[in-house]
């Protein structure tokens, strides 16, 4: 006995205080013995070394029978508000009041009587706690999984984990089984086969990784997955899973058979090709990079973003160092820029290095004759973007390099020297006169003397605004056009 106790008087005269949680989430749903045996209960704990504090004193004080007083505190104890000590003697303890309050959600206790016995029963080493109960009930409230399913699958992990599994693995293990389509007991029953019939292959998966741990619920259903959603044989996925060996373990082989069946990649002999060609494809990744002087940590992106989709245009690899070697020449240091060279010899139709040559050759020639062209002007200058513009146009109007050549010789010594011949050019074209001996007719005559039998209303025409508008609403209709 203590050194210090109440008095019997005390006790009597004292008052047992109900926590307000105890009122509004448990006394609703508590039948009236089942208060009366909570209640009485308290009393009882303000003084428990009393003779009178027993299950015999307990009956004859509510008028009930031993068996309903078990029943009553067996019902407060799937509440989680005391715990079954000892049967016999019957001793019971008290725990403090939570709120059966999850996600603004009330769980009725009477609801989940049985599930919580049977629960408690998988974990018979520990006492599984409120907190515990509430995430169970959580979860099944939100699924709508019959009870029985989620007690299969607690039962399962503890099978593979032991009695230390938590109860976030279950619940996470039942998140992954429901979102497979696990539904009912039969569906349970049917997952648990599969995950059983899988160990074969799962030991010799884990081996070809170099997985020394034990397997887990969550490798078999990886396994389930590759072969039943994704459709790879065991040869298939052993085949990558030697690709990953000490390098990643599951998560790893996961990733990579995830990327052949992006691909389409179920067979080994698909894998072994792809494999092969994204090899390929990183050495390209590491030439290129290196032939215009730029420098990547990580290939993946280079190989994502531009091998892919230089390949996939029909560029073969050769074709592609070469370009990159042109833009080195040409101080072009970037992918992008590398990129915009690549997509004008693609509008070329220039994949391969022999049309790249060629097209390149045609562009050497076209640069030749246009610094001829600036020469007979009595010029020096270097070539501009003007005039291989201006050069385009006067091929397109239908004139031959010597009637430009005779033209340019006729702006020897006059400003804007390539605007003059544009100017000689556009006469011809309107006399019809492409060769160059018509072109010498032409400009032989004099301008003056063709004028003068011009009236003024020849040499200056008016149009109307209708007139106009039409002429430039049909030039918006070329503005992206290249000359």
């Amino acid at each position: 006995m203590g050194l210090c106790r109440m008095s019997d008087e005390s006790i009597i005269k004292s008052s047992v205080l109900l926590d307000n949680k105890f009122v509004t989430d448990y006394m609703a749903e508590a039948d009236e013995i089942q208060l009366k045996v909570y209640i009485f209960g308290l009393y009882q704990c303000l003084n428990p070394v009393i003779a009178d504090n027993t299950a015999a004193h307990f009956c004859n004080s509510l008028a009930i029978t031993e068996e309903q007083l078990l029943s009553a505190f067996e019902y407060w104890k799937t509440t989680g508000l005391v715990n079954i000590v000892s049967y016999d003697p019957l001793e019971v303890r008290y725990n403090r009041v939570r709120s059966v309050d999850v996600s603004g959600k009330l769980y009725k206790p009477s609801k989940y009587t049985e599930f919580n016995t049977q629960l408690q029963d998988i974990f018979p080493d520990r006492e599984v706690s409120q907190g515990e109960f509430l995430k169970y009930y959580e979860f099944l409230e939100e699924t709508r999984l019959p009870h029985e399913v989620l007690l299969m699958i607690a039962s399962y992990c503890v099978n593979y984990k032991g009695y230390g599994v938590r109860q976030q693995y279950v619940l996470a293990v039942a998140r992954s089984w429901y979102d497979s389509g696990v539904r009912t007991v039969a569906d349970a029953e049917q997952c648990i086969a599969k995950q059983e019939a899988v160990t074969e292959a799962m030991r010799l998966i884990a081996k070809a990784l170099g997985k020394k741990s034990a397997i887990e619920i969550e490798d078999r259903q990886l396994y389930i997955k590759w072969t039943q959603s994704w459709g790879f044989d065991l040869e298939g996925i052993l085949f990558a899973a030697k690709q990953c060996k000490n390098r990643g373990g599951m998560t790893r082989l996961d990733s990579l058979l995830d990327e052949f069946f992006s691909h389409n990649c179920l067979t080994v002999t698909d894998m072994k090709a792809y494999t092969e060609e994204k090899q390929d494809m990183y050495d390209l990744a590491k030439d290129v990079t290196r032939i215009i002087g730029v420098r990547y940590e990580n290939l993946e992106t280079v190989v994502s973003h531009y091998v892919c989709v230089w390949l996939s245009q029909g560029f073969d690899k050769k074709a592609i160092t070469l370009i990159a070697e042109y833009c080195f020449e040409n101080s072009i240091r970037s992918l992008s820029g590398m990129n915009a060279a690549i997509n004008r010899f693609y509008k070329q139709g220039c994949v391969t290095v022999q049309s790249i040559n060629e097209y390149l050759d045609q562009l050497v020639e076209r640069e030749r004759k246009i610094k001829a062209v600036i020469e007979a002007t009595s010029s020096s200058r270097m070539v501009t973007q003007s005039d291989r513009d201006a050069y385009a146009l006067w091929l397109d109007w239908g004139f031959d390099d010597e009637a430009i050549l005779y033209c340019a010789s006729l702006a020897q010594g006059k400003p804007q020297a390539t605007g003059y011949i544009t100017k000689l050019l556009s006469r011809c074209k309107d006399a019809k006169a492409f060769a160059v001996a018509d072109v010498k007719t032409v400009l032989a005559a004099s301008p003056s003397s063709e004028d003068k039998n011009k009236t003024p209303g020849q040499l200056e025409r008016r149009y109307t605004k209708e007139e106009m508008g039409s002429l430039f609403g049909d030039l918006q209709n070329y503005d992206d056009i290249e000359i």
